[in-house]
């Protein structure tokens, strides 16, 4: 997931930095180790692909060109770090709550 992680964030800035193409890349290439890492959990993958499309959708001028392929790259870039900073927070929050019941 660490890889998926620095691709994500690699790609984002690239984005920021107006170098579709490259950022587009890297956002795939975070989205083949997302979906290879959470292979054996199909609700992780429904959850990736759908925010994905969403996101695709809500925040991009998406056509069928090569910018339009790029940017659903960089959607996953969003989707992915999304997802890191949610299951964090949602993990965290459940150790904490935890270690309240076990006291």
């Amino acid at each position: 997931m660490k890889y998926s992680l620095i691709s994500s964030a690699v790609s984002l800035v690239l984005y920021h930095h107006e170098l579709l193409s490259s950022a587009g890349l890297f956002g795939y290439l975070a989205g083949i180790l997302y979906l290879v890492t959470y292979r054996a959990n199909a609700t992780l993958i429904a959850i990736g692909c759908i925010a994905t499309a969403i996101i695709t959708v809500m925040y991009f001028n998406w056509d069928f060109s090569f910018t339009g392929y790029m940017t659903v790259g960089v959607a996953w870039s969003m989707t992915i770090l999304a997802l890191t900073v949610i299951l964090t927070i949602v993990t965290m929050l459940r150790k904490i709550t935890d270690s309240f019941n076990h006291q």
